[in-house]
């Protein structure tokens, strides 16, 4: 199509011609619906999807900062549209109806400080994607500058789709990093780890993609790196253990439990090549611990093993390399470490407390008292991701294999076992008391410890 004809519409239409508005419909509106079937196949949505996209672009055309990238931005909108159908989020009126009653919006000129605005934020994007790894920054242009799918995408460079999705996914987590600067305060920082108990993060993240939030999630290995930051402020919140998070609230971090992030979801697995000797916990105050103390009584093997801290992704490195010959962590490596024939799980968490919580989301408290809002529609989307992921497996096990790059069958294992389940995430202060052994005494002296303070469930 002709780029300057639909460049010189688009102009026409923001100066308030309808005429130019009618003919852009008319161009566009088969393409447009021949994506959306696509998108819907089989489905009577399609139409919806397009009328609403239309919409969509009619009232937000002032923002389009280059008229003839029309086109790929219209198509972009209309992507986005039947992905709210897909997801059930039907329009409430059509275009149609509107254009039938007289009300549709006439576009005006935007307002000077927000154009300036918006040409910085183009200005310290395009910046941003420049600055990428060269096998990031190619398919970041492709699909944010030209509006391509990572099915397009992968065609047209011979990659394979599950690729680009991976590394369209490790861009945006770059970008939204050196993007915060230009997003001004009550932008939520959270970290988490590439675990299934984890995976309401990695869902909230991909499911609602298209529902923008002042939100960074970020990824980490290491649960001692993960508390430093927390400790330092670097990040405002985190998925994180139990234990950990009230240690961190006893030391005068700050912290408030909102939300349980799951319940049960670790095992037990020990090698294959014989009696345990050492064994594998993930951090020197965790729920692992908390759950052992629990069980030695009625396992005497367990109480003379030597323990060392190993972080849940290098537990089945550290079992091959000899390092240890057990490990007590969260899911999906005990069923990693099945798959791959070192070891076997010889018991899960829940079969020492069932319902047990593990990981919470905690938030510093400075930023619960500067932006409830953010936090409670955090806590909604949560929830959100996972009623979807409850509801289907498969796709909480399609998340986590695009976010961590741990084997689709592995995690989908665990989540129709029910070795971790997500019910009832409301935050319970008897549920805590678990951990007040471990919170209460350190090298001997007591440590003052609110419950009450700490567990808020005022956002679920």
């Amino acid at each position: 199509m002709d780029t300057h004809l639909t460049g010189d519409l688009v102009r026409l239409a923001l100066a308030g011609e309808p005429q130019a508005w009618r003919a852009l419909t008319t161009r566009f509106y088969p393409l447009a619906l021949r994506i959306a079937r696509r998108r819907l196949p089989g489905s009577a949505l399609a139409e919806d999807a397009v009328q609403e996209a239309f919409l969509t672009v009619f009232r937000s055309l002032p923002s389009l900062r280059e008229p003839e990238a029309f086109p790929a931005w219209l198509l972009a909108i209309v992507r986005s549209q039947c992905t709210r159908l897909a997801m059930g989020q039907h329009p409430a009126e059509s275009l149609d109806d509107l254009d039938e009653h007289g009300r549709l919006p006439i576009p005006q000129a935007g307002d000077p400080a927000d154009d300036l605005h918006a040409a910085r934020l183009r200005a310290a994007f395009d910046t941003a994607v420049d600055s990428l790894p060269e096998h990031l920054r190619d398919i970041t242009r492709q699909h944010y500058g030209q509006g391509l799918t990572t099915g397009d995408i992968a065609t047209a460079m011979g990659l394979g789709e599950g690729t680009v999705k991976k590394r369209l996914h490790a861009a945006r987590e770059i970008l939204r990093e050196r993007m915060l600067p230009y997003g001004g305060e009550g932008i939520l920082r959270v970290g988490y780890m590439p675990i299934t108990d984890h995976l309401l993060a990695m869902a909230a993240q991909v499911l609602f993609r298209d529902r923008p939030m002042p939100l960074v999630q970020r990824r980490y290995l290491s649960w001692h790196t993960l508390c430093e930051d927390l400790r330092r402020g670097r990040v405002d919140a985190a998925f994180i253990m139990a234990p950990l998070a009230m240690r961190l609230e006893a030391e005068g971090t700050g912290l408030v439990h909102v939300l349980d992030a799951h319940h049960d979801g670790s095992s037990l697995s020990v090698s294959s090549g014989g009696r345990a000797r050492r064994l594998g916990l993930p951090a020197p105050y965790s729920t692992h611990q908390a759950l052992l103390d629990l069980l030695v009584g009625g396992r005497s093997e367990l109480a003379g093993m030597s323990q060392a801290v190993i972080n849940p992704s290098y537990v089945i490195s550290s079992m091959r390399s000899g390092k240890i010959d057990a490990f007590f962590c969260a899911e999906p490596w005990g069923a990693k470490c099945m798959q791959e024939k070192l070891g076997r799980t010889v018991l899960f968490s829940k079969d020492i407390l069932p319902g047990h919580t593990c990981c919470i989301l905690a938030v510093r408290r400075q930023f619960v008292r500067n932006h409830p809002d953010v936090v409670r529609d955090y806590v909604r989307r949560l929830l959100q991701a996972r009623d979807r992921v409850r509801d289907d497996p498969g796709l909480g096990a399609e998340v986590q294999a695009a976010c961590t790059g741990i084997p689709r069958d592995v995690v989908l294992s665990v989540l129709r076992r029910g070795i971790v389940t997500f019910d009832d995430l409301t935050p319970r202060v008897e549920r805590m008391r678990l951990f007040l052994p471990q919170i209460k005494h350190d090298r001997g002296t007591a440590v003052p410890f609110d419950l009450c303070r700490f567990v808020c469930p005022d956002f679920v």
